[in-house]
């Protein structure tokens, strides 16, 4: 076998490991495993939600009502918006007139990772939970994010976010989605988890590690902190936050870009993920994590490798790569006829999501995380 066709082949089984090969472990690692935790009958723990919000002036505060009017003692119950630095009356808009809301200003708008540290300096209680101004929460979703912390080693509490049209659209985005939230199930049986969402999750606030200014990935730093501790990440069914799906490929894209940017940066600002007896976690995190990551360069050397083979089969593989990447290229560009074809839809969404995370390197390297990172 000479070079380019070993070249492909590594090329091929790991991106086979990446998208099938680990999914498939963990659906087998993880049968019979316990996916689900009893709540207590005993008191519930006082807990306080934590939202940041920038210029969220017409949706903050039927977003804090909806957080009190959850089932949960009323007297246990506080929450904390932090408003950064917006431009419009968020901090008006966000004081309801209930005593259990406190409101903290800040003058710049320093992301949502500096938001994030200044409000954990004024949380009291022993549980934190992490909320966004713009989904809503399943009734019971604080008791079912709160109930396995009666278990002492669960650091921290994931919950669901799903969207209301994840099946409408031109796109497979909702089917990523939906296999993305099986992975985190299976992983959380395992005790694999590392990831959680940042519109739905909760912390023993004593583990809470600051993060450093224009973080990215909060959502990865603080579970990520939670499993160096030597406590394990939960994801509960029940716990449930409703959003919206982007509408399309252009803002999913950005969207991607901006996430997969931020595991970048979270290798440069925690080097010990890319070592194995440092990271409780590496062989979760390198599969789910780091192989999306490198998967998009390794589809790009398999072309290569195919493009400067003198091989017949080679040869062939490469008009066949070119046939689906034009394919693909066709279902981004006109949805709409494209999904008369079979699987043409699903080839724009792959190649959309993986054209992101070839290009989250350099937009890691080249912007700063102001212009990188998202509205609250």
């Amino acid at each position: 076998m000479n070079a380019s066709a070993l070249m492909f082949w590594l090329c091929m089984a790991m991106l086979a490991y990446a998208y099938l090969g680990y999914p498939l472990l963990l659906r087998i690692a993880g049968r019979g495993r316990k996916r689900s935790v009893d709540a207590a009958p005993g008191a519930l723990p006082e807990i306080t939600v934590v939202i940041a919000a920038h210029d969220e002036e017409t949706r903050i505060a039927a977003r804090t009502r909806d957080i009190l009017a959850q089932d949960y003692p009323a007297d246990r119950i506080r929450v904390i918006v932090v408003d950064d630095g917006s431009n419009d009356a968020t901090s008006r808009a966000a004081n309801i007139g209930d005593p259990r809301c406190r409101v903290i200003t800040l003058t710049d708008n320093d992301g949502k990772a500096s938001a994030l540290n200044i409000a954990l300096r004024a949380v009291t209680t022993p549980i934190t939970v992490f909320a966004d101004a713009r989904q809503r929460f399943e009734p019971g979703t604080l008791r079912a994010l709160v109930a396995p912390f009666d278990n002492p080693r669960i650091g921290a509490v994931a919950g669901e976010l799903r969207f209301r049209n994840e099946s409408d659209g031109d796109n497979d985005l909702g089917l990523y989605w939906r296999i993305e939230r099986q992975l985190r199930h299976d992983e959380s049986a395992l005790g694999w988890l590392h990831g959680v969402s940042g519109a739905i999750h909760a912390l023993r606030t004593s583990l809470f590690v600051p993060m450093p200014a224009g973080t990215l990935l909060d959502d990865m730093w603080l579970p990520l902190q939670v499993v160096f501790s030597g406590h394990r990440v939960w994801m509960s069914e029940r716990a449930i936050a409703w959003d919206t799906a982007s509408a399309n490929h252009g803002e999913e894209f950005a969207r991607k870009v901006r996430t997969l940017a931020g595991n970048w940066q979270l290798i440069a600002r925690l080097p010990r993920l890319l070592v194995p007896w440092r990271n409780p976690v590496w062989f979760a995190w390198y599969s789910h994590k780091l192989s999306r990551l490198l998967a998009p360069w390794a589809m790009l050397a398999a072309l290569l490798a195919c493009a400067f083979s003198g091989d017949p089969l080679y040869r062939a593989l490469f008009v066949a790569q070119c046939i689906g990447y034009g394919i693909a290229l066709f279902a981004i560009a006109v949805p709409g006829t494209a999904r008369r074809l079979p699987f043409a839809i699903t080839a724009g969404t792959f190649l959309m999501l993986n054209t992101a995370a070839l290009l989250s390197l350099p937009a890691a390297i080249s912007r700063d995380a102001n212009r990188l990172w998202k509205p609250h």
